[in-house]
């Protein structure tokens, strides 16, 4: 009968079994010491808490996120509809004092322009005399008005326009 196996191959086969066992066991004590971690990391987080429990705070956290981006939207919107009205203030103004007749009185009568970032708005003009005073108004859009403007109302809107700084 014909050995295959002699004493060299079988030490070189056992040697390489022996490195192979060597490099499993050393894998095996670095998963374990993972694993452990892994596990106290899990046992800090659940403290306290039981499978259900855990399974309810995850819940719980999820919900709040959908609740917050709700409440975002919400202020986006809010903050836009603010953002619109504001444009739409009329908080742009120009006024312009004069006299309105040479002989009467000093500069009592006066145009007033209100506008808004779009200069839509009014001009509004006021002329004293000793005797009577007379109220005007005149509405603006785009920056113009349909009804024929005085030189006092033209330089009061034209400064109220110029005053229409759009921080856009």
């Amino acid at each position: 009968m014909e050995v295959w196996f002699t004493k060299e191959i079988v030490a070189g086969i056992f040697g390489l079994l022996l490195i192979l066992f060597l490099v499993l066991f050393i894998w095996n004590i670095i998963l374990s010491v993972k694993f452990g971690r892994l596990k106290k990391r899990f046992r800090r987080m659940a403290q306290g808490t039981s499978k259900d429990n855990l399974e309810q705070m995850l819940e719980k956290l999820f919900d709040r996120m959908e609740a917050l981006e709700a409440s975002q939207q919400e202020v986006e919107r809010l903050t836009e509809i603010m953002h619109t009205k504001v444009r739409e203030q009329k908080g742009r103004l120009g006024i312009i004092r004069f006299s309105a007749f040479e002989n009467e009185g000093s500069d009592l009568s006066f145009s007033l322009a209100l506008v808004d970032d779009n200069q839509d708005g009014m001009v509004m003009t006021s002329i004293y005399g000793r005797h009577e005073s007379r109220v005007y108004a005149k509405p603006v859009e785009k920056g113009s008005s349909l009804y024929a403007l005085s030189e006092e109302e033209r330089q009061a809107l034209a400064m109220a326009v110029k005053n229409n700084v759009n921080p856009e």
